[in-house]
């Protein structure tokens, strides 16, 4: 068991911080680093308050002056940074085949990453397997080190506002799970649970390049279809937390071709004499074998209603492809999928742009930008 000490700590200091403190942490985070007249630019915040956050956040030892660049006029740029060592998140990654337990810094870099592979079908093995690497995580980082929280990704849909969650190999089993007393309790930390997809846009709504975006729907492809959708930097959860459920929309058939790492393994399987790796279905790609350019139209044809709905019911300003299909097939898919918005005789409506995210860890990187994200946006 953990010490509640850094948790202490962790309250302690978030006393002291406001939400424009928090704007500020929230820039830097995404940007790396960054000047002052940046983050007034982009916050809103006045130069003369910015100028007494950010001396309060120097004074805390959250962030420091990282370097002086001159411009153009010879005025040195002063950049800030967020101190690492302060603050850092947990995450859980359950996916079917393997459990991954990660710790990264607030300011982005990645403490410690332990997984193991496996068959994680039933709820009692995935929980008992990632409790005992989360103890031998927390028997590995500094005490001191002020934890924001645990984030939690697991494919399926949320049963209640609680956040009992129904996964699709053992959905009794999971749905039993109180992650509160099982997580939260027992670590002395605040949990948050999310599906896959939203963990994921979650993540991606902290990059640089989510941060440019006033709203995008990603698609998270990983044995299963997931979703998320983000406005104006912030996740529509809906009533129970089960906002881009897309899997829905396509063929309920889960033997039909659909973007997925299992329909492609699947796909493959029955045509290939010899085992499907990621790097056989690369080379084979290049290569221009023709079951796979057969299985990419198809799913192009599952894509069209699902694609329509978003583009009907959201107006993202993007739809972002991202997950574990290999990059160079997302790619294609974006290329070749058409969105077809309503349209009056030969007037049509705009359609949003199709992005690639090619980060193959958006998950991991997304279930710990999940207590940071509760952490910018609580007051």
């Amino acid at each position: 068991m953990p010490e509640h000490s850094a948790l202490k700590s962790t309250l302690q200091i978030e006393k002291q911080l406001h939400l424009s403190h928090k704007k500020v942490l929230e820039y830097l985070k995404r940007h790396n680093k960054a000047t002052r007249a940046e983050i007034a630019k982009a916050t809103g915040l006045s130069n003369q308050t910015l100028t007494r956050l950010t001396k309060q956040l120097i004074d805390l030892k959250i962030i420091s002056v990282d370097s002086k660049v001159s411009g153009l006029r010879g005025q040195p740029a002063i950049y800030l940074r967020i101190i690492p060592g302060v603050f850092a998140s947990i995450g859980i990654v359950f996916e079917h085949d393997k459990i991954v337990v990660i710790v990264d810094d607030l300011s982005g870099d990645n403490l410690l990453r332990i997984s193991q592979k496996g068959t994680f079908l039933t709820a009692d093995i995935a929980i008992k397997s990632a409790t005992e690497m989360l103890d031998h995580i927390y028997s590995k980082i500094d005490p001191t080190l002020k934890i924001l929280g645990i984030g939690i990704s697991i494919s399926g849909f949320f049963t209640n506002v609680e956040g009992g969650v129904c996964s699709q190999k053992d959905p009794q089993g999971w749905s039993k799970i109180d992650w509160q007393k099982t997580f939260a309790y027992k670590y002395s930390c605040p949990c948050y649970v999310e599906n896959d997809g939203c963990a994921a846009s979650i993540g991606f709504s902290l990059s640089t390049e989510g941060a440019k975006l006033h709203s995008f729907f990603l698609l998270l492809f990983t044995l299963d279809i997931g979703g998320g959708f983000v406005f104006e930097g912030q996740l529509v959860n809906g009533t129970y937390g089960n906002a881009g459920e897309v899997a829905t929309l396509f063929n309920k058939d889960l033997n039909a071709i659909r973007p997925t790492e299992g329909s492609l393994y699947s796909y493959l399987s029955n045509l290939w004499d010899e085992p499907v790796t990621n790097e056989k279905i690369v080379a084979a790609f290049h290569a221009g074998d023709t079951n796979i350019a057969s299985w990419i139209t198809a799913c192009i044809e599952s894509m069209k209603f699902p694609l329509k709905a978003i583009q009907s019911l959201l107006d993202p300003e993007a739809i972002i492809f991202t997950g574990r299909l290999p990059i160079e097939i997302q790619q294609q898919l974006s290329e070749k999928v058409v969105i077809s918005g309503p349209s009056y005789g030969d007037v049509y409506a705009p359609t949003p742009k199709i992005l690639v995210d090619k980060k193959q860890n958006i998950l991991e990187k997304g279930v710990t930008a999940i207590p940071a994200f509760y952490f910018f946006n609580r007051g």
